[in-house]
């Protein structure tokens, strides 16, 4: 490799880990370069939680790591190595790294998905009469909840049978296996599947986990994510085997909206909505 490609390489790693840093500043949080090879490639990162309002907004460690990983491997074209100082982590390194404690070394052997060209968005929900819609939701973001109620009166009104369901994120073991019993109850019964809202970093995560079950499932499905956190929720659901993943967007900042303003924002994207699933009245 010579010396221009080697910094054509470290320019386009800079500007993925500022894009990355940008998007971790929404929750507070700051990514900090500490190094970085492009030789290798490889990359030394800091993650400082210092000014968080929010700690369960930031990805959590695990997912974080990926995501820096999968968003270097997508731009670099290269299996890309990484050492994450997450104060979060309370393992030691892994066997061999140098790393102090609370850091990771993540390597990606898998090396990059070919690509064949085809991207997978899932079937097209089609017409709404006679369906049963299920919209995940949260219960982190009252404007969501306004948004759904917008959008149930509307999916209703075009024949269309609706299904809430609320997660809560965070959730682990016992408490994480009844909430997916539950949440797949629901999928069982629908024919296109909605989950939101992507308006955080973690609460992204969960949003594209959950809806890569219903597509999983062969359902017509979408994310809806507001516009700072459609890259993310396209990063992860690439990562999670969707490149293709249907994303519907609505403005950012979102929830900090009144009410009648949100309810107005909701009945303007319904059609957008509808147009992302692929449905019809």
């Amino acid at each position: 490799m010579t010396i221009t490609d080697l910094e054509k390489r470290r320019a386009t790693m800079e500007r993925t880990i500022d894009g990355l840093a940008t998007m971790l500043s929404e929750d507070g949080a700051a990514l900090r370069v500490v190094a970085i090879d492009a030789g290798a490639p490889a990359v030394e990162l800091t993650v400082e939680l210092d000014d968080l309002d929010c700690v369960d907004c930031v990805l959590p460690p695990a997912q974080l790591r990926a995501t820096i990983v999968a968003a270097l491997e997508r731009d670099t074209g290269e299996a890309v190595s990484l050492v994450l100082h997450d104060a979060r982590d309370q393992a030691v390194a892994a066997p061999g790294s140098t790393a102090a404690g609370g850091s990771f070394v993540v390597l990606d052997p898998t090396g990059l998905a070919p690509d064949d060209g085809a991207i997978d968005t899932g079937p097209d929900a089609g017409p709404l009469v006679g369906k049963t819609v299920a919209i995940r939701h949260d219960v982190l973001w009252p404007a969501f909840d306004w948004t759904v109620e917008e959008w149930a009166r509307s999916l209703e009104e075009a024949g269309a049978t609706v299904l809430t369901w609320a997660r809560a994120q965070g959730q682990k073991d016992d408490e994480l296996r009844r909430a997916d019993s539950e949440f797949e109850a629901m999928l069982a019964r629908a024919d296109p599947a909605i989950s939101g809202l992507a308006n955080c970093g973690s609460c992204t995560s969960w949003s594209v986990r959950d809806v890569l079950i219903a597509a999983s499932k062969g359902l017509p499905t979408t994310v809806v994510a507001t516009e700072y956190f459609e890259p993310l929720a396209h990063l992860l659901a690439a990562d999670g085997g969707l490149p293709g993943l249907r994303v519907t967007v609505l403005p950012y900042p979102y929830s900090t909206l009144d009410e009648a303003t949100v309810r107005q924002h909701a009945r303007a994207a319904f059609p957008r909505l509808l147009g992302v699933l692929g449905a019809r009245r």
